[in-house]
This record gives structure tokens, sequence and C-alpha cells, in this order.
């Protein structure tokens, strides 16, 4: 793959139109999924009212949001189709891996939970992996780098809600498993596996 995409170019293309430009550009360390990033880190889990955790509410899945850091007209068809598989994907795993709490239907006596699924380039000489780049969910000439060198990480983010109340903030940088480009394009068979363990991270944090 990674000889492939040499033969055709387009690591000269990158070095040559961003070898000048990309170290100037500063990105936001994080999604934008959450308002405040305050006390967090790239593996969080934070309590904010454990006590109605503790009520064994029932648990409704709002559909996961894909923040693909490309403008939506600059995405391609492939891309939009991709975004929504990721969606329908990691909605209907984190469903199934906590199918004992979940409700079908909004009611008063539910808590909301609500997902975001992105990526990251990761810096190898960060030890503590907290220096993330936001990263394009799809190959263009700005995130085809990362995606070769295999420092491309999915970053999973989620809250869940008792009314007006947040109980939980979670975000989890996977970063034992990157995502692991094998064609000319992203596809969803290249992020499944940091996805499920993004939701079997979910899953132990709400057991």
């Amino acid at each position: 793959m990674k000889k492939n995409l040499v033969k055709m170019g387009l690591i000269p293309l990158i070095t040559a139109i961003f070898s000048g430009c990309v170290s100037k550009m500063q990105a936001p360390q994080n999604s934008g999924f959450f308002q405040s990033y305050d006390n967090l880190n790239t593996n969080s889990f934070v309590f904010k009212n454990q006590q109605d955790l503790g009520l064994n509410k029932k648990v409704y899945v709002e559909d996961v949001v894909v923040i693909p850091s490309i403008a939506r007209e600059e995405q391609t068809k492939e891309q939009k189709d991709l975004y929504i598989d990721i969606s329908k994907y990691a909605t209907a795993s984190i469903k199934e891996a906590l199918k004992s709490k979940i409700s079908d239907s909004k009611t008063e006596n539910t808590m909301i939970l609500q997902a975001a699924v992105s990526a990251s380039e990761v810096h190898f000489d960060d030890t503590n992996w907290n220096q993330l780049s936001p990263l394009a969910l799809g190959i263009n000439v700005v995130s085809l780098n990362a995606y070769l060198e295999e420092s491309a990480r999915v970053v999973g983010e989620y809250r869940l809600l008792s009314g007006e109340k947040t109980v939980v903030k979670s975000i989890n940088l996977i970063k034992n498993i990157p995502i692991s480009l094998e064609g000319e394009n992203l596809t969803l068979e290249d992020i499944k596996a940091p996805i499920d363990a993004w939701v079997k991270s979910i899953a132990s944090e709400l057991k």
C-alpha cells in the first residue's frame, strides 16, 4: 500500500506543497465536541453527578456524531458515505455493548448518551500523548502522511446526560490501535478495530 502511494507521486506532492506551511498551521487541540475541555486530557473519565449513575436508569443512545475535520463542501461522496457508515456502526456497537441498559425511547427516567468519533495525529516524541492535532477522516494531501506513518488514531468522546445535568464526560484516545489504511481511500474496515476498542471502554466505564 505505502509503496503504491509513493509510486503515485503523492508523497513528493505533499512535501512540495506543504513543507513550508503545515508547521505554521495551529489547529485546535480537541475536536470541539465538548464545550469545555477543562480538566480533560486524552484519556479522561470524569463523574459529574455520580449519584445519578448509581440509579440504574436506562440509557438512550443518540446517533454517534462523526467529526471529519473536512469542510462539508470539500467532502467527496465516498467520504460522506463513509461518515454515515461510521455513525451507524459506532451507534449500533454502543447499543449492543450496553444492551442491558438500553432504552429505545427518551423519557423522564432515561439518561441520554451523546457521542462523537474523530481522528487525531499523534506525535511519537510526546511521551504523554497529549499533543494531538485533529486530522481529516479521509485521505487528502494534508492527512496522507499521518495515515502512511500509522500516526492516525481514533478519538472517542461521549457525555451522559440526566435531564439538564451531565453525569459523565469521557474522552478516549485509542493509543494502541492505529487507523490502518489498506487502500487508496479510508474505509469503515480501516477504522473498525479502534472503534471497537473505544466501545469496549464505554461498556467498562458504564458497567
